[in-house]
């Protein structure tokens, strides 16, 4: 045991003694190597990271609604169409391969829910409607320069807030079309049946006064009970009576006719409106702050003909006036409730990191280089003895 550790101690001094011996190659290549790295720390460029939380709406998103809205917030080819559009951003050109792909814009456009796995762990049974809301969305930007990097994330909320412009209006035209034209297939076939019925009562009216005609005495006959020869028993009034039934039974069908002739009038103005947004729908470019700012010139268009005196008219004028006015306050409610920041600090390059990082392998390398070169060293004296000894043999 006194033998061995000896030989430890030994082993450690002559390591010792090794790395002394070239103590100038490590400090000097220590310290030459960790101020390069300095320098080159100092011409690396600088990162600022803005972020900003865009709110979706006062009572947030559905999931489920909000994963059928990835396919557009996350389309890299519907971005470059939306930063065409906004001549405004003129950063365009120099950060468009940053948003190539679906990918990069994730890692820009994070959702945030309104409970956490954990939140949800610990509440329990919390019905889907609330666990699953996005409330929001995180975003974020790194530039190499601070203001650039405010500049592209206030875009990107540009962005997101014409997204849901144009889902919210792209889905209200095309439901309010396709419900007008059902409703007024459905109207027409209601007005169809009721004068098909108006008729009927119409020509039964016509017989039963031809009846009273032939038959004068019938007039004053009282209601009365006849019992056929068969089992069933049938109560037949008088054609007085029955004459009153068919002119009640008609008011009813001419009151519910004109209910669904005013009816139509609406639908037909509904219709016309939902149209007019379909053709205008396709020139829009996807662009949903384009379709929003369409709609009250499309109402107005539609509207400057037309007698606003008349209750329908009015009425449709007014339901779509409010329908406007709600996608306005919507739209208001999108909007950052924080950022975009303007950093003040680079987040990159971390100078001190990247010295300390520097500083400790290159003197574990240089250390391990002295080692390597004192091996050589020795082999090779090995070698010279050994070619010496070999010379002496031969001659």
């Amino acid at each position: 045991m006194t033998d061995r550790e000896n030989e430890d101690e030994i082993d450690l001094v002559s390591l010792f003694l090794i790395i002394w011996k070239r103590r100038k190659l490590i400090v000097l290549g220590t310290l030459g190597i960790t101020f390069l790295a300095a320098i080159y720390s100092f011409m690396l460029p600088k990162g600022y990271l803005s972020t900003g939380f865009y709110q979706l709406g006062v009572d947030g998103m559905p999931n489920a609604k909000f994963k059928n809205s990835l396919t557009l917030f996350y389309d890299p080819d519907r971005l470059e169409i939306f930063a065409n559009h906004e001549k405004k951003f003129t950063l365009w050109e120099k950060i468009n391969e940053s948003f190539k792909t679906s990918e990069n814009i994730k890692k820009r456009i994070k959702p945030i829910f309104t409970h956490t796995k954990e939140d949800v762990r610990e509440i329990g049974n919390l019905p889907s409607d609330q666990k699953n809301v996005v409330i929001g969305v995180d975003l974020s930007y790194e530039a190499d320069i601070s203001r650039n990097a405010h500049d592209v994330v206030s875009f990107l909320g540009d962005y997101m807030r014409n997204c849901l412009n144009y889902i919210k209006v792209f889905n209200y035209i095309q439901d309010g079309y396709n419900n007008a034209d059902s409703e007024l297939a459905k109207n027409e076939n209601g007005i169809i049946a009721n004068q098909f019925q108006l008729l009927q009562y119409t020509n039964k009216a016509i017989d039963i006064q031809a009846i009273v005609k032939k038959y004068p005495e019938s007039a004053r006959i009282e209601d009365r009970q006849l019992v056929s020869i068969q089992e069933g028993g049938y109560h037949y009034l008088s054609p007085v009576t029955q004459l009153v039934g068919i002119e009640s039974n008609l008011a009813d069908v001419r009151r519910g006719l004109a209910d669904l002739e005013r009816a139509k009038e609406k639908l037909m103005l509904y219709k016309e409106f939902f149209s007019n947004c379909m053709s205008m729908m396709e020139k829009a470019d996807k662009n949903g702050d384009f379709l929003l700012s369409q709609l009250p010139i499309i109402k107005n268009d539609l509207f400057k003909n037309k007698d606003l005196n008349k209750d329908t008219t009015k009425e449709v004028f007014n339901n779509i006036s409010i329908d406007i006015q709600g996608f306005e306050r919507i739209n208001i409610n999108n909007r950052f409730i924080s950022g975009p920041s303007i950093p003040e600090k680079h987040i990159k390059p971390n100078k001190r990191v990247i010295v300390m990082v520097t500083f400790f392998a290159s003197f574990f390398l240089l250390v391990m280089m002295t080692f390597i070169l004192e091996w050589w060293q020795k082999n090779k004296e090995i070698i010279q003895a050994f070619n010496s000894k070999q010379l002496g043999v031969g001659k």
